[in-house]
């Protein structure tokens, strides 16, 4: 296997690039409203109801495993 020339390297963003805008006042990720705002309110509701499964789950499975000891 060889390795790929230097002009054909992939580029990773950089840890500055990847960091988010933060609001100064409120310290809010602005990034995060940015793509909701992307989505449809349809999606956001589909999105919130990920949420709150993946919640309820964490919350029951995180109960049997104290309920076991």
């Amino acid at each position: 296997m060889t390795a790929a020339p230097p002009s054909q390297a992939p580029s990773f963003p950089s840890e500055v690039e990847l960091r988010p805008e933060i609001d100064s006042e409120t310290g809010i990720d602005l990034s995060l409203i940015e793509e909701n705002l992307k989505l449809t309110p349809w999606e956001r509701i589909l999105a919130n109801d990920d949420t709150i499964n993946f919640i309820d789950a964490a919350r029951a499975s995180l109960q049997k495993r104290h309920a076991a000891s």
